[in-house]
């Protein structure tokens, strides 16, 4: 069916104007994640110029400014945890590290090694080890992760999963001298002690 000129200019108007209301959308949208960011930028400088002041209400409350406006933000979810880590106790740091694991699950592998670090340095090794393994299976290979689960399994006397640990970690990272003295270290305490002891340490 031929249209008439009339119409067929009709329905071009129509398709040329759907395009151009889709293309006006579209860079409203993108004008405002830009602007959400560069709002979020803003704040997390706020934020970090009321801690260096002394002011850590202000500090928490812009970081988590920050937080909302670019929800992706890595930097400010990680300083909104240390500073509810050092102003609000540890509890609320990990809560806001869990929150960001459903918020931003494309840096789950970052949170939860984040998490392990709080838990590592307040010497609870196990549920250190838990974050650890977390993060190992989202990202596997990451070195700082493979040190830490070696250090946890150190300190929890799990002496021959250690061995087998860092053996593991040293062939992937061409004899790294670091951990060959980790390896070294384990195996020294394993001869310490008698054959019964051996997979289990003191």
């Amino acid at each position: 069916m031929i249209m008439e000129p009339s119409v067929r200019r009709a329905v071009v108007l129509a398709i040329l104007g759907a395009v151009l209301i889709v293309g006006v959308l579209v860079l409203r949208q993108t004008g405002m994640l830009r602007s959400a960011q560069s709002r979020a930028n803003e704040e997390f400088a706020l934020s970090e110029r009321a801690h260096h002041e002394g002011d850590h209400e202000a500090a928490i409350r812009h970081m988590q400014n920050a937080v909302k406006l670019d929800p992706h933000f890595v930097e400010a979810r990680e300083g909104l945890a240390a500073l509810y880590e050092q102003f609000r106790g540890v509890d609320t740091a990990i809560a806001e590290y869990e929150r960001a694991i459903k918020e931003d699950p494309q840096n789950e592998a970052r949170y939860c090694y984040r998490i392990a670090q709080i838990y590592f340095v307040n010497r609870q090794w196990e549920p250190a080890l838990q974050w650890l393994r977390r993060s190992d299976k989202m990202a596997p290979g990451d070195f700082h992760v493979q040190r830490m689960i070696g250090f946890c399994l150190e300190r929890q006397g799990k002496w021959k999963e250690a061995e087998q640990h860092w053996s593991a970690v040293l062939r992937q990272n061409g004899n790294d001298p670091n951990v060959q003295r980790a390896l070294d270290r384990v195996r020294r305490h394993m001869s310490s002690k008698q054959p019964t002891d051996s997979g289990k340490g003191g």
